[in-house]
């Protein structure tokens, strides 16, 4: 199991991801709105660790207090596993969430366990669409979500998924009033 701290999307930036991701499945291809958790949701991972205490909270609200900004969407990026594919929207990395990111990291200084690919200098920001692809259904993906003009999302709240207690704290961040702090 692991805790992460997630950079949510407002509203109508995150229908543009769950568009995505009713594209597959009408395709009947693996995607995350099969995902039944109340808590899935499309997100950006800014840090990952065996274990993220509640302790750290008040430092990440403190980091997530940002003016509102955009993201930018690339292409998409495909992470292999050990014998399938994940597929992901890339996000372009910029000022503002390259800030974010940083302050997070600054917060959570001295977390052990954390999962290297989420630290600065490593990290690949991106919003995933689907896990367990094999290499046909990653090809049928592509082909049908290409046509999908790359747009610019509006950043929303931060917040902490506990794994152990299977819950999630708002952070902050975002449109003011989307979440408080906790």
């Amino acid at each position: 199991m692991t805790d992460s701290v997630e950079l949510l999307l407002e509203p109508e930036a995150e229908r543009y991801v769950l568009e995505d991701w009713a594209v597959l499945e009408r395709e009947g291809l693996p995607n995350l709105s099969r995902h039944g958790s109340w808590s899935n949701a499309p997100h950006i991972t800014l840090a990952a660790a065996s274990r993220i205490h509640d302790r750290y909270d008040a430092g990440l609200a403190t980091a997530a207090i940002s003016e509102p900004f955009e993201l930018g969407v690339g292409g998409f990026l495909v992470f292999p596993t050990r014998r399938k594919f994940v597929l992901a929207r890339q996000i372009v990395t910029g000022d503002a969430l390259s800030d974010l990111h940083r302050r997070v990291w600054s917060a959570l200084d001295g977390l052990p366990d954390s999962v290297p690919l989420t630290e600065g200098g490593l990290w690949t920001p991106h919003i995933t669409l689907a896990h367990s692809m094999t290499a046909g259904q990653l090809a049928a993906a592509l082909d049908v979500l290409r046509e999908r003009a790359p747009e610019r999302l509006g950043a929303g709240p931060v917040r902490r998924w506990d794994s152990r207690e299977k819950r999630v704290v708002l952070l902050g961040g975002g449109d003011p009033g989307s979440a408080q702090p906790a």
